[in-house]
């Protein structure tokens, strides 16, 4: 009790009159702007009337604006469920020993495996089973870690999950599902042509002098290969359009979510191949306006990883130069005791913020493990390095939860954070689930909650200049300052500002949500 009252008084400072929104050089809010600070504190009085009552929180921050998901992997937020529908109707088999599916063509090779259209007409536990198997599901009785159990899980689906055949589908249930929990912006983890850029980077060969690596590799064709992934991401776009309905009388709710991609670069493949796929990424994001940065992914604490960390991060040094323009987030710190050795805690998320230049960490999970660390996360406010706070996935994977998870110890310091729910599909959870444990484990409020999804947008890659004068959100850019987000019409100026850039469109759909919301009457 005295550590949640000690937090509630710190936030109380830290975010008081947040959203207070001026116009031009006023002081003093307006009559709008007042009433809409008043159905924020009746929704921040009713969240805390409701504190000891997690079901009615749960329904609170369902219904809650949560603007992004910016930590987010397309293929382990797909369910499990949905990937045996699709194998079903394609004409796949269930390998049942392996818990794994098996392509058509291969479906006659063991007299075991059997269609999986007919997996439905079979005993439940097979089903069952397959779920299990995919997912952390049941993880009491998989009989491994939940480390191993989430990391295996993804070569249950990935016959179909790396295939291109039900990308559009992959997307299309995550950006449905997002709006159901009225969350208007996605950044999803994929990679495009992985294969290809890893198999020329093994014709070309490795060469320690890295300007000398990317020229040949740029003589051999991988400006081709940026082309075609360009052309596979507008494709991926119109296919997701179609699939959704969108501009269509029976769009889908998926259709009012901005989706955009990162890159994926595989951290434990051998160092050329790393690289042709990092030339590969900024490359790649510097031609395709949907991929807005990239990011490396694949358990940190793999062998390959942690013997070559460094070499990656110096590798993505030399491609900021090269890009500078081009983002990047990283899967960084999302280790901890006992996982390795004690040594390769103390340097992996430094090198993140300072070599690789991320404007994002994910996890972040051993930060106080590092070398100076309150040194290092006052660099990370300083710098504006945003962490993407992932609760469930750490404590499935790390064991990490409660006060051994350096969420407190984050925000004290004024490191910018946001939450995200990184496999939604795998963890069986959503977004709404991290918001509740936020403020239950964490004694977080309703204004705590709407600065983490303000956060969200305010430090995604979506490009364009802000809606907000600073991250405190106290005042909106000049061009919107007089605007009220909830009001039937927009300034001209302020509609020319917001046409113009992608990120003020999106924050000022979040703000214009957030109104809404909060005035409400009842919040279940």
């Amino acid at each position: 009790m005295r550590r949640r009252a000690a937090l509630s008084l710190f936030l109380g400072v830290l975010t008081s009159s947040s959203c207070f929104i001026f116009s031009g050089a006023a002081q003093v809010p307006s009559t709008s702007q007042q009433s809409s600070i008043g159905s924020e504190a009746q929704a921040a009085s009713w969240f805390e009337a409701h504190r000891a009552q997690p079901a009615a929180l749960r329904a609170f921050v369902q219904r809650m604006p949560k603007g992004g998901d910016i930590h987010t992997h397309l293929s382990g937020a797909v369910y499990a469920e949905h990937y045996l529908e699709w194998a079903a109707t394609d004409g796949y088999c269930v390998n049942p020993k392996a818990g794994a599916l098996v392509e058509p063509k291969a479906c006659g090779q063991d007299i075991n495996y059997f269609p999986a259209s007919e997996l439905l007409n079979k005993p439940t536990s097979f089903y069952d089973s397959l779920i299990n198997r995919w997912s952390t599901r049941n993880l009491q009785f998989a009989g491994k870690s939940g480390h191993d159990q989430f990391f295996d899980a993804f070569a249950g689906f990935g016959t179909i999950s790396d295939s291109a055949s039900r990308r559009d589908d992959m997307v299309a249930s995550v950006a449905n599902r997002a709006a159901s929990q009225h969350i208007n912006y996605l950044e999803l983890m994929l990679t495009v042509q992985g294969s290809e850029v890893r198999q020329l980077g093994r014709e070309v060969g490795w060469n320690k002098d890295f300007q000398q690596m990317h020229h040949q590799l740029l003589k051999r064709g991988l400006s081709k290969l940026v082309t075609l992934g360009s052309q596979q991401f507008a494709q991926l776009e119109r296919e997701v359009s179609k699939t959704l309905g969108c501009d269509t009388p029976s769009a889908q709710p998926g259709c009012g979510v901005t989706v955009r991609y990162l890159q994926q670069t595989t951290r434990t493949k051998s160092p050329v191949e790393v690289f042709a796929q990092l030339a590969y990424a900024f490359a790649l994001d510097s031609s395709q306006e949907r991929v807005v940065g990239i990011n490396l992914v694949a358990p940190e604490d793999n062998p390959i990883a942690l013997r070559d960390y460094t070499l990656q991060m110096q590798m993505l040094q030399f491609f900021k130069r090269q890009y500078p323009d081009v983002k990047v987030a990283l899967h960084a710190g999302e280790l901890t005791l006992g996982l390795v050795p004690t040594e390769d805690l103390r340097f992996h998320i430094r090198q993140a913020v300072e070599l690789a230049q991320a404007s994002r960490i994910g996890h972040g999970v051993d930060i106080l493990f590092e070398e100076r660390p309150f040194e290092l996360m006052e660099q990370m406010r300083r710098l504006g390095v945003l962490v993407e706070i992932c609760l469930t996935s750490n404590e499935v994977i790390l064991n990490i939860q409660g006060d051994e998870h350096p969420f407190w110890e984050y925000w004290k310091a004024g490191v910018p954070m946001t939450l995200a729910s990184d496999d939604e599909g795998i963890s069986r959870i959503d977004l709404s689930h991290e918001y509740l444990l936020a403020a239950t484990r964490y004694g977080l409020g309703y204004k705590d909650l709407k600065r983490l999804a303000r956060n969200s947008l305010e430090y995604s890659f979506a490009p364009g200049n802000s809606l907000w004068k600073s991250p405190d959100f106290k005042a909106m850019v000049p061009p919107c300052a007089s605007d009220t987000p909830s009001a039937a019409s927009v300034s001209q100026g302020c509609s020319a500002f917001l046409q113009k850039s992608d990120r003020a469109r999106i924050q000022w759909q979040l703000e214009s949500e957030f109104a809404r919301f909060e005035s409400l009457q009842n919040w279940l």
